[in-house]
Order: C-alpha cells, then structure tokens, then sequence
C-alpha cells in the first residue's frame, strides 16, 4: 500500500545513494512512494528477475531460500541501509514478518537520474515499477534448469584442481607445484612464457618450469593456473559460439588488465588476484550460450542478451563456487555489474572490477546505459578520484595492452 514521498533523511539511509547531493536527493524524493506490508506478505518472489532494488526502513521480514531456510532480519535499527535480495533471478522469496516500510527503486531510473544531475536537467521520466514483467522463455528455462540443479556447470582442469587442493591445505611448494603441472605440456609452455612476458620477464630467458615458477612466485604461478583454466574453457566451446564467445574474452582480458594496474598503482590489493577476478567475473556467460544451443534462437539475439544479463551473475557465482574459489571471488561475480554497490565504506575486491569494467567500456556503445563516473561509490574508495583513475589508464595503456597479450599466450 502507497504511504508518501520518502524525506531526505530516509533516503541519506540508503548506501546506494551515498554519491548524491542533498539538492538531487530532494529531487528523487518526491519521484518515490514508501510502500507498506502487512504480515506475510511476499515482498520479492523466488525467481524474480524484475531490475529494481529494494529496501526495508522499518519492520522485521524473512528470507526463504529455495530449500526452505529462513533468515529473519530487522532493519529498523540500522541506520545505512542495503538492498534486500539484490541477485537477479532472486534466489529468496522476501516476505514481511509483521507490519514493515519499504521503498522500491527502478535500476533504469537510478541510472537516469544520475545522468540527469549530473548534466543539470530536471525532466526526468518515471516508469511505473508495478507493471507485470513480460518473461524472456530462454530466461524462464534456464532457471527452472538452474532451480532442479540440472545445469552443467563444467570443472576445473585436472592440474588446476590438484594445484588448488594443494594451496588449500598449505602445504604448497615450488618442487611440488612442479611435479603437478610438469604433467600437463600446455600449461608448463604457457607458464614459461608468461615468466618471459614483459610483465614478468627478468635479465635472461627463463627456459625451465622450475626457473619459471621461482620468478613467479608460489601465489603468481597458482594465479596463472587458474587463468588458464578460464582460458581453456573458452576453447572448449563449440563451433556454434566461439565468433560470439570471442568478444567476451577480449573484454575478459582487457578488465583483467585494468584490475592489475590498479591494484598494483593504489596498493590496496594483491595486483595477481585482482587481475584473475577481471579474468572470470564474466565466466558464467560461457555456461549461458552453450545452455540456449539446445534451443533454436539463432534469430533472438535480444532475447538472448537479455537472458545473459539476467543470468549470467548467477551462474558466475555458482561457477566460482563449485571451483573452490574464495567468498570474495564470489562477490565479484554476483555483484560487478551493480554500479551504485556500496556495500561499505572501504573498497573491496568487487569495487576494484567495478571500476575496471567502467574503464574497459568508455567510449563503447554500453556507455549509454550506464550513469556517469562521478556517481558510482567505488571510484571514490581506490585513493584515486575519477579524474584521476581516467588518467592513470591511459598512461598505463601499454602495460595494459602488454597484460592481455600475455593472457593471450
């Protein structure tokens, strides 16, 4: 049930909005509806693909998981708040436990209204959240798919995975890592060739698997594994999809790259991790095409795309689970392309692809759609400001270029 406009003060409380003035948030006040609910009633549906964000002022509400966990949360207390079940499809039904406030915020008007103040227009048209979405089939399928676990989600390679139960026992050392990849041709050459790479190269050639993995270091060359495991999934791709796929892995590569110089230029991140999570915050999509090729949507490209969207931080999530990989990693594969994330005042691994992502797409079409530099969060937690970060890029254009060469190898 509609209640009124929210006030500045409620919406100072929500940490998506934190870049805003108190003169624009005046303006988005009276361009929102706090909304009530009463007792059980669903809030966000299990599946739910609808882009909006949403967020509890007042009143206690429940998660319920797909298995039939359930999480009961009070945000009344809280004096910042996030978004509720932010992942699209929802994998929780959010429903009310007791009488509760909350406010509903369109993505695609957030967005418009940043682009607006920041060009000092007022004109700025609302779509009404409450219409009924018209659901993509290939979306719908993929989900259902998703919800009975019958995705093939596929594996690491052997040797990634031998190298990997290794770190995660901390035993690791540079003769055993050795003994494991010597057994696989391909990756022994590849490492070898990274370690002469100029982004790691040293005063003579390395010629050994041994020589090379004591140049890269223990973490660098367990990095550099993984990297080639997302590499070797893209070549696994059948014949149908690797023109399409080939557009991906170049974007991949180019945010991986950014990742690195900026992690190694402002030193708040190791610059190997941060270069492997801009290498595989994208890997899901992989799973997605090679899904719909079971489906004859040759013909609905922008179903398809729209089906990516929706999907892919989904099942790059799951991905990255069922590889091992950290929570952390995780979080930059479900939460990269939230532009307005702020989930705290310190920057994190997933800021850092955030503002990776936006630098590898200006000047591209996808510009259009996004809001301006100065209103996403996480630029102004990298000790950079924006001016600053633009700068940096392009002065490190050829170290950028020579990392994706590399990653290329």
């Amino acid at each position: 049930m509609p209640l009124s406009p929210p006030n500045l003060k409620t919406l100072r409380r929500l940490r998506p909005l934190a870049q805003f003035s108190d003169e624009q948030l005046q303006s988005l006040c009276n361009r929102l509806t706090i909304q009530s609910a009463s007792n059980k009633e669903k809030l966000i549906d299990l599946g739910c693909t609808e882009e909006y964000s949403l967020f509890v002022l007042h009143g206690d509400f429940k998660t319920i998981a797909r298995d039939g966990a359930v999480k009961t949360i009070n945000f009344t207390q809280q004096d910042e708040l996030n978004p509720v079940a932010q992942l699209r499809p929802s994998m929780y039904e959010v429903m009310a436990a007791g009488p509760i406030e909350y406010l509903k915020i369109d993505k695609k008007l957030l967005n418009e209204f940043a682009r607006q103040t920041e060009t000092g227009e007022e004109d700025i048209s609302v779509h009404s959240l409450e219409g009924e979405l018209m659901m993509n089939p290939f979306t719908v399928h993929l989900y259902q798919d998703l919800m009975l676990d019958s995705i093939n989600l596929p594996s690491l390679p052997e040797v990634a995975h031998r190298i990997q139960s290794v770190f995660n026992d901390d035993s690791a050392d540079a003769a055993q890592l050795a003994g494991i990849i010597m057994t696989d041709p391909a990756i022994t050459g590849k490492l070898i060739k990274i370690a002469n790479s100029p982004v790691y190269q040293g005063v003579a050639p390395t010629t050994t698997l041994q020589a090379a993995i004591v140049r890269l270091g223990l973490q660098t060359t367990y990095k550099q594994v993984m990297a080639y495991a997302a590499n070797e999934l893209f070549k696994s791709l059948s014949s149908g999809v690797i023109t399409r796929m080939k557009k991906l892995w170049e974007h991949s590569r180019k945010v991986a790259a950014i990742s690195r110089v900026l992690a190694k230029t402002t030193g708040l991140f190791d610059p190997e991790q941060a270069m492997l999570a801009g290498l595989m915050h994208d890997l899901g999509v992989i799973v997605i095409v090679e899904y719909l090729q079971q489906y004859d949507s040759s013909s609905d490209s922008e179903m398809i795309e729209d089906t990516i969207r929706t999907m892919r931080p989904q099942i790059t999530g799951l991905l990255m689970h069922k590889w091992n990989f950290s929570e952390e990693m995780v979080t930059v594969a479900e939460e990269c392309e939230d532009w307005f994330r702020n989930a705290s005042d310190k920057a994190d691994l997933c800021d850092l692809v955030i503002v990776a992502q936006f630098h590898s797409l200006m000047g591209s079409a996808e510009m259009n759609g996004m809001p301006p530099i100065s209103k996403i969060p996480a630029f102004s937690k990298l000790n950079m400001g924006p001016v600053e970060s633009i700068r940096l890029i392009k002065e490190s254009n050829k170290e950028i270029q020579e990392i994706e060469r590399m990653l290329h190898l």
